[in-house]
């Protein structure tokens, strides 16, 4: 049944709706004024506490003030107070190294460290034709001063920073070489080096266990892709019945070298897609349906980060090899860099990278299908580039993978060798 309304009723009905929506309009924009007013009054106050604190430190401070230091400070310390572990500030000079090193080459001495018990740099590598081994630097010499102040009295990371710089630029190093024989002494050496251009070394590869190929990739970087790919093919060509993919230690880096490496490995389909915060997602980059047939197993442990987790993620989930060793990093945001205008920069998270079914990778990382971790001492091998092939706990699981792959691999080599 219908009932009519008069039509100073309709136009009652009307206004009152009308009323509604404009205090419900009015009620978001006073949230969103209130909102807004509440960033803005943090802000400002930020900027006044900052404020006090120079005028302060300009009116008493007795020290000479570094106007470039103290304002690359400042922006540094901002952005480490946003708990983004991606997230970084370069200075001018940085932002340069940092886009030279990307481009597989950089300025310096050329040396792989690690940090070594007391604090001080073990050279794990030297890397061919830089100007440390040119100067005589040799693996297994301590770095124990730069430029006369003792490593353990500065931070790891500021004393490997200072190893590169321009070219041309001279650093000293006072290294202790070890003992040549069982119970001599180990001999300390200064060297003066002059910085120089230098290329680092992202892709190794082998043959092991007699058939199968190894390939390790210790950073992607532009043009890592084209090694990967002459390496491969090399690799493919000799007849290996499997690979061994090594991304232990991979602290990730160039995406599209990363993509364009796994687009030989994968079907056609999405290889990386990320979500940014207001929940778009884009699939930034796919595969063709070129893929090589042969069986893989993909090295990582808990240093794979990235873009080698994405790697990793994608020969999982399209099901073209097992993943083997340990938990990764759980480090799958995208970082983007705004370059400022003093020619410094600024890296910031902003967008998390998805893997097939929409799951994040950040936070998580990627579950091996092979568990298979190594005792303290091959970690410690391996952190230092000595642990043999054959004597690697977790590549020999990897090839153990291929076989149960169906790759007519020898698992047991290493147990003969």
């Amino acid at each position: 049944m219908s009932r009519k309304i008069s039509l100073g009723a309709g136009i009652a009905l009307a206004a009152v709706a009308s009323a509604i929506t404009v205090s419900l309009t009015y009620v978001y924009a006073m949230n969103h004024f209130n909102e807004k007013m509440a960033d803005v009054n943090e802000r400002q106050a930020m900027y006044t506490k900052l404020s006090e604190i120079d005028q302060a430190v300009r009116q008493d401070y007795v020290g000479v003030i570094d106007e470039e230091t103290l304002t690359d400070a400042i922006c540094a310390g901002y952005v480490a107070g946003l708990g983004d572990a991606g997230a970084k500030y370069y200075s001018a000079a940085r932002y340069q190294e940092y886009q030279a090193g990307l481009a597989g080459s950089e300025v310096g001495v050329g040396i792989t460290t690690v940090q070594d018990e007391d604090g001080n740099m073990e050279i794990v590598d030297v890397l061919p034709g830089s100007a440390g081994e040119k100067a005589g630097l040799k693996t297994g010499d301590v770095v124990v001063s730069l430029d006369g102040k003792e490593i353990v009295r500065l931070t790891y990371g500021e004393a490997v920073n200072k190893l590169d710089g321009q070219a041309g630029t001279t650093v000293e190093l006072s290294v202790l070489r070890p003992a040549a024989e069982e119970g001599g002494t180990a001999e300390q050496i200064t060297f003066t080096i002059t910085r120089a251009e230098y290329v680092q070394r992202s892709i190794t590869a082998a043959t092991i266990n007699g058939n199968v190929g190894y390939l390790a990739v210790s950073q992607f970087r532009e043009g890592s892709d084209s090694q990967f790919s002459n390496e491969l093919s090399a690799l493919l060509k000799s007849g290996v019945v499997g690979l061994v993919i090594d991304l232990r230690n991979n602290s990730g880096g160039d995406m599209e070298a990363m993509a364009n490496m796994l687009d030989v490995l994968l079907p056609a389909g999405a290889m990386v897609s990320s979500r940014d915060s207001a929940g778009n997602v884009t699939v930034e980059y796919t595969s063709s349906a070129n893929e090589i047939g042969v069986p893989i197993s993909v090295l990582v442990n808990g240093s794979t980060y990235g873009a080698a987790e994405i790697f990793a993620a994608d020969i999982q989930d399209y099901k073209k090899g097992l993943v083997v060793g340990d938990n990764t990093a759980g480090r799958g945001e995208k970082q983007e860099i705004l370059q400022l205008s003093d020619g410094s920069a600024v890296m910031l998270s902003v967008a998390e990278y998805l893997r097939l079914d929409g799951s994040a990778i950040s936070g998580t990382g990627v579950t091996p299908d092979v568990e298979k971790s190594l005792d303290e001492a091959q970690t410690e091998l391996l952190l230092r580039r000595q642990l043999a092939l054959a004597d690697d706990a977790q590549v020999q699981a990897a090839v153990t993978a291929l076989v149960q792959q169906g790759a007519d691999a020898d698992a047991a080599a290493s147990a003969r060798e």
